[in-house]
């Protein structure tokens, strides 16, 4: 895209890249932008291209231990890229080892515009990488602002054909993920082998990047081979990545296995691949891994590895949470709301909740106003869940969210009672997803038998079930849909379908399934043949 965007400028007379750096030598002020795009054109990119990552992977070998040899890679690095973060960091390093803060400034004056330039032009998420010349300045943009690269991988996409995500850990925070757009090493490759775009694919470069050891390249091949379920080449891709050090590979390392121990016939090679698992998620943890301390955490209380290793489940959710980790507290909520391998406790369970729902979790906000609606945990009002729910149905059409606020406004929890904006929501949830039956069957049950007279909506719940249930199957063969459907027709009158309906629904569960429902659909049942409806605590 880079490429691209900068061939385009040829058009308008501008001055090269020899002349830019001749500029910077006589102090005049120059564009980061101008420099990267005039040294994007030049003839003899590739080779530039080449010189420069193999410099830089040398300065990457040297920052951290060896700040005394960085002085001449740096000074090279400008020579043949002025605009590049690493060899201006690396300079900077440099200077301030030997106590030149004056030399080191001027450097330190680049290293802030560069990232400022890279800020500028994207946010490092997958739609909106960061620029970046080589992946080594992808990894000197973390390590400039005191976080360790952990784990990376190769991706490519219609937009952009080729990008690296990088995983990086500041000190003392969670692991931060960045996208870095790398579209200039493809085109220079493409370029030095004469290649056509049909005959040199991202896939073919990150094949080569491959074989030459790069760990994000293993990596990208190694996901890459095990969703095509060639699982034994994908392990010997990963693992070679992850003695590397790619954290990324050890989390794919570890679901693979995961699925070993699933599909296992024998106890013994469950064993084998559960003792895998264990192995790659510690290894990611000790790189930091929130994804593998809250993934191992669910393992150990699930009882995977013994009843004795279940406490360290929670003790690894609770590390995970402290790092603001939104599932792990989520699970910690659930975990002392219900009191399962924990002590019950509502005000613990409620205060996980509302750490995950600040962080934007949508499963925690959900969570949390069940919890808050639950009439056997009395919290008291707060009014954040409201804001909450409203910011996910306004900003991400969340229909879940909808149905909540209806409930909340019909309940009057966290907000004075509103009959009107309940059913305004209520609406809402199912005009934004009419074909979620989950969602249908929810308000339609609700709008029929809640004893809340005032948000009772008896022909509107009749008619969207009647839709619901006439187009889906899967819904048709649901006991508890068609529970709802008989009791629309009930509130309406029509006991004659109503009864009809619910024999219909008592037939579909006589499935083993559905054993736990049985009695109260023949209650029902009994109600609709003495013509009479259903009316409850709903919501």
């Amino acid at each position: 895209l880079v490429l691209t965007f900068c061939l385009g400028c040829q058009t308008t007379p501008r001055a090269d890249y020899g002349e830019l750096t001749e500029r910077i030598s006589a102090g005049e002020e120059v564009s980061v932008a101008d420099l990267r795009s005039q040294f994007l054109v030049r003839d003899d990119l590739p080779q530039q291209l080449e010189r420069l990552t193999e410099l830089e992977a040398q300065a990457l070998e040297l920052v951290e231990d060896e700040p005394l040899k960085l002085g001449s890679i740096g000074s090279a690095i400008l020579d043949t890229y002025y605009a590049s973060l690493t060899g201006h960091y690396v300079l900077t390093r440099f200077y301030e080892h030997v106590e030149s803060a004056e030399a080191a400034a001027p450097h330190q004056q680049w290293l802030d515009k560069i990232r400022a330039d890279m800020r500028e032009q994207g946010d490092g998420s997958r739609e909106k990488p960061f620029p970046a010349m080589t992946s080594v300045e992808a990894q000197m943009f973390a390590i400039s602002q005191d976080m360790s690269p952990v784990g990376s991988m190769y991706q490519s996409g219609d937009e952009i054909p080729f990008s690296l995500l990088l995983q990086a850990k500041p000190a003392d925070a969670p692991i931060v993920t960045m996208n870095f757009d790398l579209t200039s090493i493809y085109q220079a490759e493409r370029m030095d082998l004469g290649e056509t775009e049909a005959d040199f694919t991202p896939f073919s470069l990150i094949g080569m990047l491959a074989k030459r050891n790069d760990t994000a390249a293993q990596a990208a091949i190694g996901t890459f081979l095990a969703s095509q379920g060639r699982i034994t080449d994908a392990i010997d891709w990963l693992k070679a990545s992850s003695r590397r050090g790619n954290l990324l590979a050890n989390s794919i390392l570890a679901r693979i296995y995961w699925e070993q121990a699933g599909a296992a016939t024998d106890e013994a090679t469950r064993d084998a691949a559960l003792a895998e698992v264990l192995e790659n998620y510690l290894h990611a943890i000790a790189l930091g891994s929130t994804d593998a301390m809250y993934a191992l955490g669910v393992l150990y209380l699930n009882g995977h590895y013994g009843e004795e290793n279940q406490a360290s489940g929670v003790t690894l959710l609770n590390q995970a949470a402290e790092l603001d980790f939104p599932d792990a507290a989520v699970f910690l909520g659930h975990l002392y709301y219900s009191g399962e391998g924990v002590e019950r406790n509502l005000d613990t369970a409620a205060e996980y909740y509302i750490q995950a729902a600040a962080l934007g979790s949508a499963n925690a906000r959900h969570a949390y106003a069940r919890f808050l609606l639950d009439p056997e945990t009395p919290q008291g009002a707060d009014p954040r869940i409201i804001d909450w729910l409203e910011e996910l149905a306004d900003e991400r059409d969340d229909a879940n969210a909808m149905v909540l606020l209806g409930n909340l406004y019909a309940r009057g929890e966290a907000a004075t009672q509103n009959p009107r904006k309940a059913v305004g929501f209520y609406k809402k949830a199912v005009k934004t997803q009419p074909q979620n039956a989950t969602i249908v069957n929810e308000v339609a049950w609700t709008l029929t038998v809640s004893d809340f007279e005032e948000i009772r909506r008896i022909r509107y719940a009749v008619k969207i079930m009647d839709k619901l249930m006439t187009n889906d199957d899967i819904a048709r063969r649901r006991p508890e849909y068609l529970d709802t459907w008989a009791a629309t027709h009930a509130a309406n009158g029509d006991f004659d379908r109503a009864v009809e309906l619910q024999r219909e629904a008592l037939s579909v569960a006589e499935a083993e399934e559905f054993a736990d429902v049985r009695e109260i659909l023949e209650t029902h049942l009994q109600l609709f043949i003495d013509q009479q409806t259903i009316t409850e605590r709903a919501p």
